[in-house]
């Protein structure tokens, strides 16, 4: 049967780690901390009913959350999941004649880009009910999501993801650079914005990758909104057209190398629609906070190009025959 993976809300995985892996920690976990996983529940017994699905799907979630997870995310390679594997299947006489059922329920936390699994756990469990749906609700509603058993295989999870990222480091960023001479850039900077800060080496060449690529971005997006604003102001040279190069001019930031060159358009289209029109153009280029240092707000600027990038995905339809079971 083919095997197609309905995707749950993603959720961070907060990295917190034994002593043992206290070297990889720079200070207090925050946002930047976490590791992010997707919860998914496989449709993988052809008569689970849907009732008892979106039940397997709010145990799932609650799992995930009770071995540490924060906010919402928007990377869709790390997963947990489960697949249910009905073992026997009896009918007990009545009245009322009931269904038994036993079942192993096998969770997983894996890598679905390198199909790499980290944690395993199989957890059997009963489930009777006078039909399949209301013996499957039984089963499901007895999985306790508090059991020491999750929280063992969700700590082994996340060691192994650490693990993952200091190995893994320099491919990384290499496929950053690869990305980068693409001009790929928001993705690069989604890969490299991935990097918890529990691996503090990986993480500071991370960050430290980051804003070259940022600076190249801001400088083609200046580019080619500034050729786009130029287009509408020559074929529009009123306040209908300076109104269009408003939106075009709101992402250039003053440290583009054509900001210049966008300031003196805007002072152009202010003189004109004033001349032309007597009325004034209020319009002013984006400028740094003075109060927040530069180095921070470039920082918080790039890491949300990285963020609007994974939120802008598709979602992603998982298929795990052949490699997770």
């Amino acid at each position: 049967m083919k095997r197609i993976i309905k995707p749950l809300l993603s959720i961070l995985l907060i990295a917190t780690v034994s002593y043992g892996f206290a070297q990889n920690n720079i200070g207090k976990t925050d946002d930047q901390a976490r590791i992010s996983l997707t919860p998914v529940v496989a449709d993988q017994v052809e008569d689970l009913p849907e009732s008892a699905l979106s039940l397997l799907q709010n145990k799932m979630q609650q799992i995930a959350t009770n071995g540490g997870l924060g906010a919402n995310s928007y990377s869709p390679r790390f997963i947990i999941t489960v697949n249910l594997a009905v073992i026997t299947k009896d009918v007990i006489s009545g009245p009322p004649a009931m269904i038994a059922m036993n079942i192993d329920a096998t969770y997983y936390i894996a890598d679905y880009i390198s199909k790499t699994v980290f944690s395993r756990k199989t957890i059997s469990f009963k489930a009777v009910g006078t039909n399949p749906n209301k013996a499957y609700i039984d089963g499901i509603k007895k999985i306790n999501a508090d059991s020491p058993e999750f929280k063992s295989f969700i700590e082994l999870g996340k060691n192994k993801i650490i693990a993952f990222y200091n190995d893994r480091c320099d491919f990384i960023l290499q496929d950053a650079k690869a990305l980068t001479a693409q001009k790929q850039y928001q993705e690069a900077i989604f890969q490299l914005t991935a990097v918890p800060d529990v691996c503090k080496e990986c993480y500071m060449k991370a960050t430290n990758a980051i804003e070259p690529i940022y600076k190249a971005y801001m400088n083609d997006l200046c580019n080619r909104n500034l050729a786009a604003a130029q287009a509408v102001w020559i074929a529009n040279p009123n306040s209908s057209g300076a109104n269009e190069v408003v939106g075009l001019f709101a992402d250039i930031l003053p440290d583009a190398a054509c900001f210049g060159d966008a300031q003196k358009l805007v002072n152009e289209i202010r003189t004109k629609v004033l001349s032309d029109e007597n009325r004034d153009w209020n319009f002013k280029m984006k400028r740094w906070d003075d109060n927040t240092s530069l180095e921070s707000q470039r920082i918080n600027a790039s890491r949300e190009v990285g963020v609007a990038y994974g939120t802008n995905q598709p979602t992603n339809t998982y298929h795990f025959k052949g490699w997770l079971w």
